[in-house]
């Protein structure tokens, strides 16, 4: 099981059976119970729609045009300024979002189809770093909200992917502390 965290940029977390840690990409694992909770962070996310100028009322307007089987033929790395760090390390990553399709349901379709593809290198990265193999995805932050996007990266990612019960990051650290969670 694993969680995104589809807020300002997009992070990942997984239980595993196997710990993985790389400090170049930022990944590193925390104990949980008798397996290990994987994660990083992309400096891809939601904050690119703000930076491109979408509304909430705009994304709820345009999301319902969006067909979630179709692949669009834009390939864009969604990032809002220069610089990746997870799936890949590149300092001078550069955003890629042209050309810019004719309407801007199309052009939300491919940013979200590019934050999906970004989610899904990131979980193939760890699998090939030795993480216990992807099974179901749970959904936090704003972005969980999108039912049309879930399904799109549910079709992307392969496997089972909803919003969470609770979407909210600080639920999980309550659930801890109730918990009296010790490492």
């Amino acid at each position: 099981t694993a969680v995104t965290s589809l807020g300002s940029t997009l992070a990942i977390k997984m239980l595993s059976d196997t710990r993985v840690d790389d400090s170049e990409l930022g990944i590193y694992s925390h104990r949980l119970g008798n397996q290990w909770l994987v994660g990083g962070a992309s400096n891809v996310g939601c904050a690119v729609l703000r930076s491109e100028g979408f509304s909430n009322d705009e994304l709820a307007s345009l999301t319902e045009s969006i067909d979630p089987k179709y692949t669009s033929p834009y390939e864009y790395y969604p990032l809002v300024k220069p610089g990746e760090r997870f799936p890949i390390n590149d300092p001078q990553k550069q955003p890629v979002l042209e050309p810019k399709p004719p309407t801007r349901a199309e052009y939300l379709h491919a940013i979200l189809q590019g934050i999906s593809k970004v989610e899904a290198d990131a979980f193939e990265a760890l699998a090939k770093m030795g993480a216990s193999p992807l099974t179901r995805v749970l959904t936090a932050g704003g972005g969980s909200v999108n039912d049309k996007w879930t399904a799109m990266r549910q079709r992307t990612l392969g496997v089972p992917t909803q919003a969470a019960d609770e979407v909210e990051a600080s639920f999980g650290l309550a659930l801890l502390g109730l918990r009296k969670y010790e490492p």
